[in-house]
């Protein structure tokens, strides 16, 4: 006898099915969007789990990224925050079950910025960007 039931089991085939297409469909907007000199778009996937952040630190040299956030958390909605570290707020970014992905380009300044759960502060992930 099968732990997952087979409803569940088509249930779960096709939110796996429409995860991938909707991540294949914003990795071709993202290409298109590339910039004259064809270089390819440069992703940063940050995926919120019931833990917390994953990862919890990212480094990168100064230059134009997509940030791509997974909310995994399995919350009911979260309220993210992309600051500065000296505390100056760039991003609020509110996520729920229904819009469980958030992705933006963006060109930060060299300096160091915290990603966090606006509900647990615990939770985070710091970006550092180097000149």
């Amino acid at each position: 006898m099968s732990l997952i039931s087979s409803p569940r089991r088509s249930l779960l085939a096709a939110i796996t099915i429409i995860v991938i297409g909707v991540l294949f469909v914003t990795l071709a907007s993202l290409r298109d969007r590339s910039t004259d000199d064809s270089q390819p778009a440069e992703v940063e996937l940050i995926t919120v789990r019931p833990a917390g952040f994953e990862p919890s630190e990212i480094t990168r040299t100064k230059g134009a990224f997509v940030l791509f956030l997974d909310d995994r958390s399995g919350k009911k909605k979260s309220a993210l925050v992309l600051q500065r570290l000296n505390g100056e707020r760039l991003r609020a970014i509110n996520l729920d079950r229904k819009k469980s992905n958030w992705n933006e380009v963006v060109d930060l300044a060299p300096g160091t910025y915290i990603l966090q759960d606006g509900s647990n502060a615990e939770w985070h992930c710091q970006i550092t960007i180097l000149p």
